[in-house]
Parts: structure tokens; sequence; C-alpha cells
């Protein structure tokens, strides 16, 4: 339980909730693939519009699901290094090598241009991160796939009710990888989901999360009995989380629209105090769920001004440290100095609170705080 006066985040959670997680409880043992994850797959298919949609246990999860169902041996997938160690994780994991891409300055996504440059023999795909719930530029990465016939991954665990040009973000690539993390925008403390509109590779998915064994289908009735039939993993969300992510996905709208309203007054509250920061915007085509609010500012101040928003009870705080530059990966053979642009978001990025039901007196709290601080 956060001690600060305004945390980062906070689950939009109520009784209904509450009242799902008991029933799954009563009703049955709380593995997975029972009544309320059949329910949470059937909801997910019609809020994004996707043919599949597997339950997983995390939005990593996902991510390795997705890997162990498109990727090979030896195959490299372009990735942004501005992004959580789950994506580098589960291509390794895979048999296959991260190659690490700068992002663009202004949306912290990745750089269709760079990603580009990038591509060789040994690609197999990209991997996408809809940083704080903006959509990457997909047009274009979408034309450089099919152009190399590259498989297109998107992690959006941020992007959950978020869309460019009216699709759903995780909808538009080949799989799209979703996280119900306690601190994401559908909350069930733990759990993720995979989606896709292809019928070979949810088939080979389904299989992989369910031990290698074809256990879906006898339990679809399509098998009089199941079998080990692939390298597999357990990948299944527990039926009593999937009662809270069902009851989450419902409220989607309502989370979205209120995240929305809260962000547009901290832009406006920040807009009016000085120079000294960048703010985050929503770009054209663009419909953000607003997961991060994310302020830049000199690489000078940025460690100061953390330390003082939490000395004023405000939780704040940096993001991701680059992949590329971590220990792993030196091992990668990867420097610092290698991908600038990231290296310097990274460097001047401040995370501010954003949650349903963040009040304007606690973004004016934040804001006055923020001025006080910089001025």
């Amino acid at each position: 339980m956060s001690t600060f006066k305004i945390p980062l985040h906070k689950p939009f959670w109520g009784r209904e909730e509450e009242k799902a997680a008991i029933l799954a409880m009563r009703s049955g043992t709380g593995v997975g693939d029972l009544s309320f994850s059949e329910n949470l797959s059937e909801e997910l298919k019609q809020s994004l519009n996707v043919a599949y949609a597997l339950p997983t246990g995390s939005g990593t999860a996902a991510l390795e699901l997705a890997c162990d169902s498109l990727l090979k041996k030896d195959d490299e997938v372009i990735v942004p290094s501005f992004t959580f160690s789950s994506c580098a994780n589960a291509i390794i994991l895979a048999g296959a090598k991260p190659i690490f891409c700068d992002i663009d300055i202004n949306t912290y996504n990745i750089d269709p241009a760079a990603l580009e440059k990038l591509i060789n023999k040994k690609t197999k795909a990209i991997m996408v991160v809809h940083y704080a719930g903006f959509a990457c530029d997909m047009d274009k990465i979408l034309n450089i796939a099919r152009k190399n016939k590259l498989y297109v991954i998107e992690d959006a665990a941020h992007a959950l009710g978020a869309s460019y040009k009216d699709k759903k973000l995780g909808t538009i690539g080949d799989v799209g990888c979703f996280s119900f993390h306690g601190t994401k925008n559908v909350a069930s403390g733990e759990g993720g989901a995979f989606v896709t509109n292809e019928k070979k590779i949810s088939h080979i998915a389904e299989i992989i999360r369910e031990k290698g064994t074809n256990r879906s289908a006898f339990m679809r009735g399509e098998r009089k009995k199941y079998t080990w039939v692939h390298v597999g993993k357990s990948l299944i969300l527990s039926d009593i989380l999937s009662a809270i992510a069902l009851e989450q996905i419902k409220k989607l709208d309502t989370i979205t629209m209120m995240r929305r309203k809260s962000a547009s007054y901290m832009l406006s509250r920040l807009e009016k105090i000085n120079s000294k920061l960048i703010l985050p915007h929503e770009p054209d085509n663009v419909y953000g769920n607003w997961h991060i609010f994310a302020i830049r500012v000199p690489r000078l101040v940025r460690d100061h001004l953390i330390k003082r928003l939490r000395a004023y009870g405000i939780e704040a705080s940096f993001h991701y440290l680059p992949l590329h530059s971590s220990k792993m990966g030196a091992k990668l053979g990867y420097k610092v100095g290698d991908l600038p642009v990231t290296e310097e978001v990274s460097a001047t990025l401040v995370r501010l609170p954003m949650y349903p039901g963040l009040k304007k007196s606690e973004i004016d709290y934040i804001a006055a705080v923020i001025k006080k601080i910089l001025l």
C-alpha cells in the first residue's frame, strides 16, 4: 500500500470485482480456463474485435507466448531499448536475439526510420511498444513489415482502450499482448492476454500456453483425449483473477474516459508553469488511454524534481533504464552511446500520478508543487 498522499497509480476496483472474485472462489477451484476465463476471452474478443483471445498469467507470459509461437532459433527481432526487460527476455527465451532500436524523441515509441535500417536476412519480427498508451506509427511500421515479410508483435501492455485510426491497439499487427498488472488501466493484480486474428497462430499458441498439450481442443469437445504434442509452458490465468479482469474490461470505457479527463486537466495546469517542462501530447490519428503521464525536464533537474515531489507526498518516478545500456545489454554487444535518443529520454523523464479518480484538487496540488520546485 502506498504511503504517499498522492500515489503514482491506483486500481479502479469496486464491489463488482469483489463479488466476482468471491463467486469464482465459491464456484470452482480457481484454476484457469474455467467459466470466468472463458467469459473473459469472449469479452476481449468483442471489446477488441479480434477472432482469438487467450488469457495469460501476465503480460510477460503473453509476450513469451507470442515469441514462442512465431520465432525459431537464431531469428532476430527489432525491439525498442526503451521498454521493460520482459520484451527482450521473451525474445531470448524463444531462442532468438533482440536487436535494440532507438525511439522517436516526441512519442517515445520505436522510430520507423531507425528500425528499417536494422533489418537483415535474420530479421523475423518487429516488436513495437505503445508507450504510455499512445500508438506507434503503425502505418509506416506495417508497410516496412509487409515489404520485408516480417511479423509485427504489439506489446500493448500500456495500451488497452487506446486506438490508432480507430483500430484498437494490440489488434493491428499479427499478435497483441496485454497486461492486467495491478498498475495497469485494467487491473486484476496479475494477468494478461494474447490476441490474434490468425487461426494458425492461435492454434499453436493455445497448445504452448497449456503445457504443450492439446487440452484446449479436448475441453471444447474436439478430441476424446488430450496429450503432449509440443514443447510448452504453463501460461494460463487463474479463474479468480479472470473474474476480476472481466469486471474491469466491462469498465474499460469509463476508466479510459476518466483518465483522459484527468490528463487534459493536468496538461492545462502544467502548461502555465514554464518552458523547462516538455509535456506529453496526443499525436494525430491517435486516441490515447493516458496509462502514463510523463513529462521531461533537463537532466540536471530530473532527480531533484523526483526527490522533492516525493517529499511533498507526491509519488513520482523515472521510468525505463535503457535495455541496451544494461548489464545484459552489454552481454549482447551494446554500450552507452549506441542509442542517443533513448538515453536522453530515459535521463530526463518523470512519471507523475495518473489514475481514475485523481481529483482536480490533487492535480492543482501537483502543479503547484512542481511550480514551486522549478521556479
